[in-house]
């Protein structure tokens, strides 16, 4: 179903392919030479002194146009503003010379799925004013993407020459799943006592070396209460937990989405990734909010490391998953828990989100 956002980026590509044609300097070039031998073949057959002034003036206009594109072109200023929503370029000419038409090539990367798309695009850039593109975007998958504004193509007025320049403007933008808890608790996270009402010993469970008892405090979970102390002392009396690396809970992301044949066969499996990032943001939050200390994991197969990150707040869950996002995807399944399994690592209780 076409959109009304496709039918604005249709008719945008429809008019730069038009502008890029009929702005070739060698069709201008044919056309500004045929259009002199006319002059001058009129000058010498009617003997017309306006035809004269004519030649003389078609000889003076390659000059002046190169000139003052030329001065034009050194005073301009660029920005690059890249959202979820849109991506907008602006280009600011403060000279009183207007350029007929401007060719810039855009690039849009994502650097967590790989590949670019790129396009170029004409526009007019009007004297003492500031020209835009305003592309609207539809980014549905989480990631760091990234846009590139490259080389700028100007043409003078004639269109007889151009005027190349390498820009570098780069911006990018982070489009995370917002962090809220699961509405189901995680089997796993509820197996291993993560419940304020149970204290299971088991392993993974990082409250069950005792160290230490004081009073209780606001936001202490209930299973850390020494209700045998408490009964005898007449006030509530709290458990302090050790809690080691080898207790810990241990969030493994598994970066894994299927190449594009299989989605374009199976179209729910293109949405794989991002369903993995959203439940494995939904158990760290949870994680974060009950108090629970965890590491975070994932598996960079550039890098054929783990990296691991320990958690104490939403901002290092954020930290990290961007860290996950520059590390990028891969198309192999479960290959973070088979390399996890392989390795040997046993620190905790582990939660594998796929």
């Amino acid at each position: 179903m076409t959109t009304p956002q496709d039918k604005i980026i249709k008719r945008r590509r429809l008019l730069g392919w038009f502008l890029q044609k009929t702005s070739s300097p060698v069709l201008a070039w044919v056309s500004y030479i045929s259009v002199f031998i006319f002059s001058l073949f009129f000058s010498y057959f009617y003997l017309q002194s306006f035809f004269y002034l004519i030649s003389i003036l078609l000889l003076s206009l390659p000059v002046l146009s190169y000139n003052l594109t030329r001065y034009a072109s050194g005073k301009l200023t660029l920005s690059l503003d890249l959202t979820a929503d849109h991506l907008l370029l602006s280009i600011n000419n403060p000279t009183p010379v207007p350029i007929s038409c401007a060719d810039i090539t855009i690039d849009l990367y994502s650097l967590f799925y790989g590949g670019y798309e790129r396009e170029t695009h004409s526009l007019s850039l009007r004297s003492r004013g500031v020209s835009t593109l305003d592309f609207p975007l539809r980014i549905k998958k989480y990631g760091i993407y990234e846009a590139h504004a490259g080389d700028l193509l100007l043409y003078d007025p004639l269109h007889l020459f151009t005027f190349s320049q390498d820009i570098e403007l780069t911006r990018s933008v982070t489009i995370m799943p917002e962090a809220l808890p699961l509405e189901k608790r995680h089997e796993i996270v509820y197996e291993e006592g993560f419940d304020e009402f149970t204290d299971t010993g088991r392993k993974g469970n990082a409250s069950s070396n005792v160290t230490d008892i004081r009073e209780y405090r606001p936001g202490d979970r209930l299973s850390r209460i020494h209700w045998k102390l408490t009964e005898k002392l007449d006030t509530l009396i709290v458990k302090e937990n050790e809690a080691t690396s080898s207790n810990d809970f241990v969030v493994l992301l598994e970066l894994y989405q299927p190449v594009r044949e299989e989605c374009e066969k199976e179209p729910s499996l293109s949405s794989t990734l991002n369903k993995a990032i959203e439940e494995a943001m939904a158990v760290s939050v949870e994680l974060i909010r009950a108090g629970e200390p965890f590491v975070f994991m994932f598996y960079n197969e550039k890098a054929a490391d783990f990296v691991q990150i320990r958690i104490n707040s939403e901002d290092d869950l954020n930290e990290a998953m961007t860290q996950a996002f520059y590390a990028g995807s891969y198309d192999t399944k479960d290959l973070a828990l088979s390399v996890y399994q392989k390795s040997g690592q046993d620190k905790g209780t582990l939660i594998h989100v796929n």
